[in-house]
């Protein structure tokens, strides 16, 4: 009895240091369990929010956004918060109810969620949506394939800029010509270039009198462009330059890709001239195309201006006509000489009305002309409006979409992302489930500190930061 006691007593001892070490391991698999099981639970919660992309941005734009309004009417960074806190409660306890719940040792429980910074799609004036269309673009076609896409608009908008059309004065050398003639004491009947310049806005206007124009009107007001945004924590990392030469180029090829424009549109979205509302930012389909054409029509003038002021065949058949004119009526060299050039600068407009006509059907037009591309007789000046039509050839140079290229290009860069932020909002919202989309709701990175406590007694905190970006 007396050895047994004294074995009873030892083993005594011996328990209770085996049982303290037990319970402190045991301790010990549950605060490093639950520590691991808060960077899961905080990753996984993670990836369920970003999973919740809008479906419809990305299948008719590929792009990737957290809609934080959640089809609702205004985005809410409150709503955001708490589908990240119910993902992560669920995974505290995804076993619950199941037959091994009870094997849950560390009793999980989410003390707090807050979004320390979110990153918009309008933030840096629409860099993070740019950013992402160029991704998608870059995607879509391959670098490769589209650096040779790309290649071509860049020599074509340095052609373009060379020739510094854009930039002649066209109604200053008329002015003065006009001026010229009207110092002289002659009233000079049937000048050809008379009626044309009489009619000149009248033949603009004609040139979109047609039936197949959209008469769409825009609510610009409500469009991203016209009211105060969001902000969140600007563009994040890679941070690479949106604005560079051959990325701007890439933007262009994607709205080219994604949006309309009069020669390809199928009349189903919220404007059927979508690159020519970014060019100009008007509120009507109608609008915006007047003033594209009206632009295509003023380069063209220039452009055919400058050709036939040097052309000798051009010239010799409208002195020929000058000088019956001046047999006539005794016109004096000098007042023969601005006659000359001024009949020269009417036949050079209505070359370039009949250039726009072939340009709007899909045609091409060189952007120097040659005496075998030139389409107007002198004679078709006493009705431009009849003799300006297609040839049915597609024709070389430049066509209607290389124009809008260029000219897209050479526009200034915020407001070009930000109408085209503008396109995306008013077609989104004709969608089920979108009529509040706001793109500056749209969330692509989310920086985020979650608070967990464990067994009632132990808190963890975790920070994670995601994007939809492939290098973050």
């Amino acid at each position: 009895m007396k050895y047994r006691g004294t074995i009873t007593v030892f083993l005594s001892l011996i328990l209770t240091i085996i049982l303290s070490l037990i319970m402190a391991v045991t301790e010990s698999a549950i605060y490093h369990a639950a520590r691991m099981k808060t960077e899961m639970i905080a990753d996984m919660g993670m990836d369920s929010v970003f999973a919740e992309y809008n479906r419809e941005l990305l299948s008719r734009y590929d792009l990737y956004f957290i809609d934080t309004s959640y089809g609702g009417m205004t985005p809410s960074l409150e709503e955001l918060k708490e589908h990240l806190r119910s993902y992560m409660d669920h995974n505290c306890s995804a076993g619950k109810g199941a037959l091994l719940s009870a094997g849950d040792f560390t009793k999980m429980t989410v003390r707090s969620v807050d979004i320390l910074g979110v990153s918009y799609a309008s933030d840096s004036t629409g860099r993070v949506f740019k950013r992402q269309a160029i991704e998608a673009v870059r995607d879509y076609y391959g670098i490769t394939a589209l650096n040779g896409i790309v290649s071509r608009v860049r020599q074509n908008a340095e052609d373009y800029k060379n020739t510094g059309y854009e930039e002649t004065d066209m109604d200053a050398k008329e002015a003065e010509l006009k001026a010229k003639l009207d110092s002289y004491d002659y009233k000079i009947p049937e000048n050809p270039a008379a009626n044309v310049f009489d009619e000149k806005a009248g033949i603009m206007d004609a040139l979109l009198e047609t039936d197949g124009i959209s008469k769409k009107h825009i609510e610009v007001s409500s469009l991203a462009s016209h009211r105060h945004l969001n902000k969140g924590s600007g563009i994040m990392a890679p941070s690479y330059d949106p604005d560079s030469v051959l990325n701007e180029l890439y933007f262009d090829e994607y709205l080219f890709e994604k949006f309309s424009d009069y020669i390809k549109n199928d009349g189903h979205n919220a404007a059927s001239y979508e690159i020519e509302y970014v060019l100009e930012g008007e509120n009507t389909d109608i609008a915006n195309l007047k003033k594209v054409v009206k632009k295509l029509l003023l380069v063209r003038y220039a452009a055919d201006a400058a050709f036939i002021m040097t052309s000798s065949t051009k010239k010799e058949t409208v002195e020929a006509v000058v000088e019956v004119i001046g047999l006539i009526i005794g016109l004096p060299t000098e007042a023969s000489k601005s006659l000359a050039d001024l009949i020269l600068l009417a036949w050079a407009f209505g070359e370039s009305v009949s250039d726009v006509v072939r340009l709007l059907a899909g045609e091409k037009v060189p952007l120097k002309k040659t005496e075998e591309d030139w389409k107007m007789p002198l004679y078709s000046l006493v009705n431009i409006k009849a003799a300006a039509k297609p040839t049915g050839s597609k024709g070389t140079g430049f066509s209607y979409e290389d124009y809008l290229k260029v000219f897209l290009f050479l526009m200034d860069k915020n407001k070009k992302v930000m109408r085209a932020m503008d396109v995306v909002e008013m077609n989104l919202r004709l969608t089920e489930g979108n009529h509040g989309f706001r793109i500056d709701g749209c969330a692509e990175y989310l920086d985020v500190y979650a608070g967990f406590t464990a067994k009632g007694r132990y808190e963890f905190g975790i920070r994670r930061e995601q994007s939809y970006m492939p290098e973050f």
